[in-house]
């Protein structure tokens, strides 16, 4: 099976090809993740690093050649007179200028940078959470997954949920961040499962959750419990992508290659695009040729 191939079907199903910089979903693969009690008592192996040591900030320069001398000086200049203005309007143009520049420049923390502080200028929940997804998803794009970033993520989630302490958005996405950055924060993984279990709990159809926590399950080798999320998945939402995408994952984990085709061609039923059915066979062709 072509991890390339899966992922290059998730964004296409997510409508996101165009801006796919800013996308990768549920997550990359993190550390494995132990779904339900298994987590309880391990230790905090790899966690022995001083706070923010080897991570801080060390996506300025994974990015540092995407930036001329002439860029930093208009990122300075910009930044200088978003600083210096009181109007609202001038100062949210002025970050709107920097999320796209760089956007053109392909630097995720610098978008999630500006998107922050477009936040801070207007604070709504909004706002908040697409300041915290961009962080989050920048980190995920990293390849050295800085420290800053995560905490950059949480930070914006916790905004969203002084605002609004009921939104389980807010609280799937915190649950997210303290499985996938676990390793950073110096946490067990099993808080964030805890999390998205509670999420659950509050909100027993909540696919958001159901579809986290089945992908945790197939990250940590739990391949039925990941069939059983997206099973539940499919019961509420049956054209749920993700749903069809990783349940055809969790049975191909366990050498179950007609039932994964299965999935496949059952979603396939539901997809009028020519495109994403192109993909769809490619995927199936992949699987086939593989096994």
């Amino acid at each position: 099976m072509s991890g390339t191939l899966k992922k290059q079907l998730l964004l296409l199903l997510a409508g996101v090809v165009i801006i796919a910089i800013f996308y990768l979903a549920p997550g990359q693969k993190s550390d494995v993740v132990k779904e339900e009690s298994e987590i309880a008592e391990e230790s905090h192996e790899g966690h022995d690093h001083e706070e923010g040591e080897g991570h801080e900030h060390e996506h300025q320069t994974e990015y540092e050649d995407r930036l001329s001398e002439e860029d930093k000086g208009y990122i300075i200049k910009l930044e200088r007179k978003a600083k210096k203005t009181d109007d609202l309007d001038s100062k949210l143009l002025i970050y709107d200028s920097l999320i796209t520049f760089s956007i053109k420049r392909n630097i995720p923390p610098m978008v999630a940078k500006y998107t922050e502080e477009k936040a801070r200028a207007i604070p709504t929940e909004g706002n908040y959470m697409l300041a915290g997804d961009n962080f989050f998803k920048a980190f995920r794009l990293s390849k050295v997954k800085p420290k800053d970033l995560i905490v950059g993520a949480l930070r914006n989630y916790e905004k969203v949920l002084e605002l609004n302490p009921d939104n389980l958005d807010a609280q799937t996405a915190t649950g997210v961040v303290n499985v996938e950055g676990s390793s950073q924060l110096g946490i067990m993984p099993m808080k964030g499962i805890g999390i998205l279990k509670d999420v659950l709990n509050k909100d027993p159809k909540n696919v958001n959750a159901m579809t986290n926590l089945g992908y945790f399950a197939i990250q940590s080798g739990q391949f039925e419990k990941a069939v059983e999320r997206f099973e539940e998945v499919l019961k509420i939402d049956p054209k749920n992508a993700e749903a069809y995408i990783y349940l055809t994952d969790a049975y191909l984990s366990q050498d179950k290659v007609e039932k994964g085709i299965e999935t496949l061609e059952k979603y396939k039923s539901l997809v009028e695009n020519p495109i994403v059915l192109k993909q769809l066979d490619d995927y199936i062709n992949d699987i086939r040729n593989k096994n």
